[in-house]
Protein backbone atom coordinates (compact mmCIF):
# COMPACT_ATOMS: atom_id res chain seq x y z
CA UNK A 1 0.00 0.00 0.00
CA UNK A 2 2.84 2.40 0.87
CA UNK A 3 4.64 1.59 -2.42
CA UNK A 4 1.52 2.37 -4.45
CA UNK A 5 1.03 5.66 -2.63
CA UNK A 6 4.65 6.67 -3.31
CA UNK A 7 4.39 5.76 -7.00
CA UNK A 8 1.13 7.69 -7.31
CA UNK A 9 2.69 10.74 -5.64
CA UNK A 10 5.69 10.62 -7.98
CA UNK A 11 3.35 10.46 -10.97
CA UNK A 12 1.31 13.44 -9.73
CA UNK A 13 4.48 15.46 -9.08
CA UNK A 14 5.90 14.71 -12.55
CA UNK A 15 2.58 15.62 -14.23
CA UNK A 16 2.43 18.86 -12.21
CA UNK A 17 5.95 19.82 -13.29
CA UNK A 18 5.05 19.12 -16.91
CA UNK A 19 1.89 21.26 -16.64
CA UNK A 20 3.78 24.09 -14.95
CA UNK A 21 6.47 23.99 -17.66
CA UNK A 22 3.83 24.15 -20.39
CA UNK A 23 2.05 27.02 -18.63
CA UNK A 24 5.29 28.97 -18.26
CA UNK A 25 6.03 28.55 -21.97
CA UNK A 26 2.55 29.84 -22.85
CA UNK A 27 2.88 32.81 -20.51
CA UNK A 28 6.29 33.67 -22.01
CA UNK A 29 4.91 33.46 -25.55
CA UNK A 30 1.93 35.67 -24.75
CA UNK A 31 4.16 38.19 -22.97
CA UNK A 32 6.40 38.40 -26.05
CA UNK A 33 3.43 39.00 -28.32
CA UNK A 34 2.11 41.71 -25.99
CA UNK A 35 5.51 43.37 -25.83
CA UNK A 36 5.72 43.51 -29.64
CA UNK A 37 2.18 44.24 -30.86
CA UNK A 38 3.39 45.75 -34.14
CA UNK A 39 4.21 42.24 -35.32
CA UNK A 40 0.50 41.55 -35.75
CA UNK A 41 -0.63 42.17 -39.30
CA UNK A 42 -4.20 43.04 -40.22
CA UNK A 43 -6.32 40.66 -42.22
CA UNK A 44 -6.62 41.77 -45.83
CA UNK A 45 -9.83 43.61 -46.68
CA UNK A 46 -11.51 41.87 -49.58
CA UNK A 47 -14.78 42.04 -51.40
CA UNK A 48 -16.83 44.89 -52.77
CA UNK A 49 -17.65 45.60 -56.35
CA UNK A 50 -14.72 45.86 -58.70
CA UNK A 51 -16.74 46.89 -61.78
CA UNK A 52 -16.86 50.56 -60.74
CA UNK A 53 -13.92 52.36 -62.31
CA UNK A 54 -14.77 55.74 -60.73
CA UNK A 55 -15.46 54.12 -57.37
CA UNK A 56 -12.06 52.42 -57.22
CA UNK A 57 -10.47 55.45 -55.57
CA UNK A 58 -13.41 55.70 -53.17
CA UNK A 59 -13.03 52.04 -52.16
CA UNK A 60 -9.29 52.48 -51.68
CA UNK A 61 -9.85 55.51 -49.44
CA UNK A 62 -12.45 53.58 -47.46
CA UNK A 63 -9.94 50.79 -46.88
CA UNK A 64 -7.24 53.27 -45.89
CA UNK A 65 -9.58 54.89 -43.34
CA UNK A 66 -9.46 51.59 -41.44
CA UNK A 67 -5.76 52.28 -40.81
CA UNK A 68 -6.11 55.93 -39.71
CA UNK A 69 -5.47 56.52 -36.00
CA UNK A 70 -5.20 60.11 -34.81
CA UNK A 71 -4.95 59.26 -31.10
CA UNK A 72 -1.27 58.26 -31.21
CA UNK A 73 1.84 58.86 -33.27
CA UNK A 74 2.68 56.13 -35.77
CA UNK A 75 6.03 54.40 -35.99
CA UNK A 76 7.00 54.65 -39.67
CA UNK A 77 9.87 52.76 -41.25
CA UNK A 78 10.47 53.64 -44.90
CA UNK A 79 12.75 51.67 -47.14
CA UNK A 80 13.04 49.67 -50.31
CA UNK A 81 11.38 46.28 -50.55
CA UNK A 82 13.83 43.42 -50.18
CA UNK A 83 11.30 40.86 -51.36
CA UNK A 84 7.99 41.07 -53.19
CA UNK A 85 5.15 41.31 -50.68
CA UNK A 86 1.62 42.70 -51.01
CA UNK A 87 0.43 46.10 -49.82
CA UNK A 88 -1.95 45.61 -46.90
CA UNK A 89 -4.50 48.04 -48.40
CA UNK A 90 -4.66 47.45 -52.16
CA UNK A 91 -3.13 43.93 -52.07
CA UNK A 92 -0.97 44.79 -55.11
CA UNK A 93 2.53 43.32 -54.88
CA UNK A 94 5.29 45.73 -53.89
CA UNK A 95 8.11 44.78 -56.27
CA UNK A 96 11.61 44.25 -55.00
CA UNK A 97 13.49 47.57 -54.90
CA UNK A 98 10.32 49.70 -54.76
CA UNK A 99 9.61 52.00 -51.81
CA UNK A 100 7.58 50.45 -49.01
CA UNK A 101 6.39 51.86 -45.72
CA UNK A 102 5.95 49.81 -42.55
CA UNK A 103 3.63 51.70 -40.23
CA UNK A 104 2.87 50.66 -36.68
CA UNK A 105 0.59 51.78 -33.92
CA UNK A 106 0.40 50.19 -30.47
CA UNK A 107 -2.03 47.50 -31.61
CA UNK A 108 -1.68 47.41 -35.38
CA UNK A 109 1.03 47.22 -38.02
CA UNK A 110 0.69 47.38 -41.78
CA UNK A 111 2.73 47.74 -44.96
CA UNK A 112 1.91 50.21 -47.73
CA UNK A 113 3.18 50.89 -51.22
CA UNK A 114 4.02 54.46 -52.27
CA UNK A 115 0.56 55.25 -53.72
CA UNK A 116 -1.36 53.98 -50.70
CA UNK A 117 1.10 55.73 -48.37
CA UNK A 118 0.38 59.07 -50.08
CA UNK A 119 -3.37 58.59 -49.61
CA UNK A 120 -2.85 57.41 -46.02
CA UNK A 121 -0.87 60.56 -45.13
CA UNK A 122 -3.60 62.73 -46.70
CA UNK A 123 -6.27 60.97 -44.63
CA UNK A 124 -4.17 61.19 -41.44
CA UNK A 125 -3.69 64.93 -41.96
CA UNK A 126 -7.36 65.44 -42.83
CA UNK A 127 -8.51 63.49 -39.76
CA UNK A 128 -6.15 65.29 -37.39
CA UNK A 129 -7.16 68.74 -38.68
CA UNK A 130 -10.92 68.13 -38.27
CA UNK A 131 -12.38 69.59 -35.07
CA UNK A 132 -13.24 67.02 -32.43
CA UNK A 133 -16.99 66.64 -31.90
CA UNK A 134 -18.20 66.66 -28.32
Amino acid sequence: MVGTHTANTKYVVSRSRCTIGTSLARIEASTCSMARPWKRRPHPIRGGSSHEVDGASHHLRARILCFVNTTELPRIVAGYAIETRPCDVCRNPIPRGSPEYDIGFSGLAFRLDADCYAIWTEEMLRSSSQPKSA
